[in-house]
């Protein structure tokens, strides 16, 4: 049997690297996207089966670059699975948070997703067969507050994902969209801080401390997700038949999903979510009148 071949974007760190490591384990040649090259050949190793690249996704160059070395691995053709998984946060006031690095994290989150899928899908289209998986968020169905843009990024994503499953069942190409909780990674060193979130005279300055808090705590809970869980999740969901189209990944993520589910009142799931991470911000009573 021909050797399974994998492309991962964000393979740096996190879910993207423990991703990558489980799939060469599992015997694929696994091509790992990198914008650190240094600091992921010590992180990799000599591992076996993964050929590291530069890839940043926003980059066109690199990204036929990093699309072309995989295809090459597959003898020419298409590539058995894509990880759409490069992305990264933004906090900041909707008010005042800085739109050019709102910007910015679209072209990483959801353009440069669009590309690798434009990349590599025609060959999968062609050879009928393929799976894309999409590494999204619980944050793709709901919204915390101070991180609007981030989670509006992660709402358009999962609509390309959604929209891409129809588009390609036809073919026999499967897309997968997985969504996590709280994933105990070094994900919020990338989170990038705008407008005037960290001025301690801000409006808002009493919700980011209780919001850093939150997700602090959060990330301490036994049910928060690891890399290595969320890895082993994709893992699964790309070998099942069939196939599934959404993975819920964590207990808290499910805990999440069923308050989504099950709360038919937008102003009752928002009090339960400001309950879920202990936030002191609750609605101004009815403005009075003359």
């Amino acid at each position: 049997m021909t050797q399974p071949i994998a492309l991962v974007t964000g393979a740096g760190r996190g879910v993207g690297r423990a991703t990558a490591q489980r799939l060469a384990r599992g015997g694929y040649s696994v091509v790992a996207g990198v914008r650190d090259m240094a600091r992921a050949r010590d992180d990799y190793g000599d591992q076996q089966g993964i050929t590291l690249v530069q890839l940043d996704v926003t980059v066109p160059d690199q990204v036929q670059q990093a699309a072309a070395i995989a295809t090459d691995l597959a003898g020419g053709g298409a590539i058995d699975v894509l990880v759409n998984n490069a992305g990264y946060a933004m906090m900041g006031p909707q008010e005042n948070g800085d739109l050019q690095v709102a910007r910015e994290m679209f072209e990483t989150n959801v353009w440069g997703a669009a590309a690798m899928v434009q990349a590599l899908a025609p060959a999968m289209r062609t050879a009928r067969r393929g799976t894309i998986v999409t590494v999204s968020s619980i944050g793709a169905r709901l919204s915390n507050p101070l991180v609007g843009f981030y989670h509006a990024s992660k709402y358009a994503l999962s609509a390309l994902s959604e929209a891409l499953s129809v588009e390609m069942a036809p073919f026999g190409v499967r897309v997968v969209m997985i969504e996590p909780g709280m994933i105990d990674t070094d994900f919020p060193s990338a989170t990038r801080l705008t407008g005037d979130v960290t001025d301690p005279d801000s409006p808002y300055a009493p919700l980011f401390a209780d919001l850093r808090a939150g997700f602090g705590a959060w990330r301490e809970r036994p049910d928060a997700s690891t890399g290595e869980s969320c890895a082993e999740a994709i893992w699964d969901a790309i070998h099942a038949e069939p196939p599934p189209i959404r993975v819920v990944v964590g207990d808290d993520a499910a805990e999440l999903d069923r308050a989504i589910r099950t709360s038919a009142d937008d102003a009752e799931f928002q009090e339960r979510l400001r309950g879920f991470l202990q936030l002191d911000w609750a609605p101004a009573p009815p403005a009075g009148r003359d």
